[in-house]
């Protein structure tokens, strides 16, 4: 997905996808002046790794520049809101094929990406 995102961009905008081994209780961090998301692959979360990239993504495309973001997909804030969903369409898209009920399979989906059920009506919602 960076890859495709990364070709309309110029060199010194392109978005930047690296791994920092931190303690488990270091979040994922975004950049989003830099174009940069750092994944702590310890990170203690059941989130799964593709939902907190995706998630971490959309804080870039969002282009809040002058923010830095730690991952918290349990935050009430928008702009959290707004990566949870780009997260879950994103993530719904791989996961479901076109003749796919994604309601009739929505806690598998849930489960299979570490989704809490705390967000199920944001899930349901926007897949």
């Amino acid at each position: 997905m960076v890859e495709d995102y990364n070709v309309a961009r110029s060199n010194h905008d392109k978005i930047v996808i690296t791994e920092m081994n931190g303690s488990r209780y270091d979040p994922d961090v975004t950049l989003p002046f830099d174009n940069l998301i750092i994944v702590n692959p310890n990170f203690n979360t059941k989130f799964s790794l593709p939902f907190r990239k995706f998630h971490e993504l959309q804080h870039i495309l969002n282009d809040e520049q002058h923010k830095t973001y730690a991952f918290s997909p349990l935050a009430k804030n928008d702009a959290e809101i707004s990566a949870n969903a780009y997260a879950f369409k994103m993530l719904a898209n791989f996961y479901f094929d076109e003749t796919t009920d994604r309601y009739s399979k929505l806690y598998d989906f849930m489960a299979y990406f570490g989704i809490p059920m705390s967000l199920e009506s944001a899930v349901l919602k926007n897949i």
